[in-house]
């Protein structure tokens, strides 16, 4: 991890806790995958989902799934996520995220 990664995620820590990045999200949705065999289908498609809308949102887009509530950081040019949205993103989609 990059220095300016573990910076932002330091920030993430302190001031926006209840905050993810998307690497995290990414991350969360990657080791579900490997503890689930029976919902990998679900997992991988809502990674291509997840990445999907990220990259819209990065370019001021609109976002493809209203239920993920996304902020633009003006200091560190990243968006970050509402914790509580991507669960409930994620559980609309019949799967469980630890974050």
């Amino acid at each position: 991890m990059g220095a300016r990664q573990s910076v932002f995620e330091e920030f993430l820590n302190n001031r926006f806790a209840d905050h993810c990045s998307a690497e995290q999200v990414r991350l969360a949705i990657a080791e579900a995958i490997k503890h689930a065999q029976n919902k990998t289908e679900q997992y991988f498609e809502l990674l291509s989902k997840f990445n999907d809308n990220h990259s819209r949102v990065l370019y001021h887009n609109p976002s493809s799934e209203p239920e993920l509530v996304f902020y633009h950081h003006k200091l560190f040019k990243e968006v970050t996520y509402e914790k509580a949205s991507v669960h409930a993103w994620a559980k609309k989609w019949g799967v469980e995220l630890t974050l």
